[in-house]
């Protein structure tokens, strides 16, 4: 299940990032030492990870993921801080169902550009709102794409 929505705003201030290129195997142990090193810091994650998949090669993926937390960082090994992350006249799927089936809504709201000529500026910044591990068909995962306002 799936809904789509225009010219919505996504904007989070500080945030710790982590970018490479992975496999699969390698996502959650990322997560888990991202955790466990904001832990150490004294810093608290506070509101909805974000990914972002920029590319695939093989079985690698170059991925962002960005954890939202409660104050400014000034180092945490491994991790970027970033100060804010600003996307405007973005169009949002809100997808409810199972992760693995995310991929479908992804497809529709491509369709969905190309129907309504418009022009993406950015990636696909999936907002992972809820997972639910004893009814993993309750996940809800939010994807922005920032639009061009262009008109050409």
């Amino acid at each position: 299940m799936s809904k789509i929505i225009d010219k919505q705003v996504l904007e989070i201030e500080n945030l710790i990032s982590y970018r490479g290129n992975v496999c699969s195997q390698e996502f959650n142990k990322i997560v888990s030492d991202m955790q466990v090193k904001l832990k150490a810091a004294e810093v608290m994650s506070v509101g909805h990870p974000i990914t972002v998949i920029y590319g695939m090669s093989g079985d690698k993926s170059d991925v962002e993921i960005l954890i939202p937390v409660n104050k400014k960082v000034d180092c945490i090994k491994d991790y970027a801080f970033k100060k804010r992350l600003k996307i405007v006249n973005a169009l949002v799927v809100q997808y409810k169902g199972n992760p693995a089936l995310l991929q479908h809504a992804c497809n529709r709201l491509n369709q969905y550009i190309i129907d309504h000529k418009l022009m993406p500026i950015t990636a696909g910044y999936n907002v992972t709102k809820n997972i639910d591990q004893d009814n993993i068909d309750d996940t809800e995962i939010d994807v922005y794409v920032g639009i061009s306002p262009n008109i050409l």
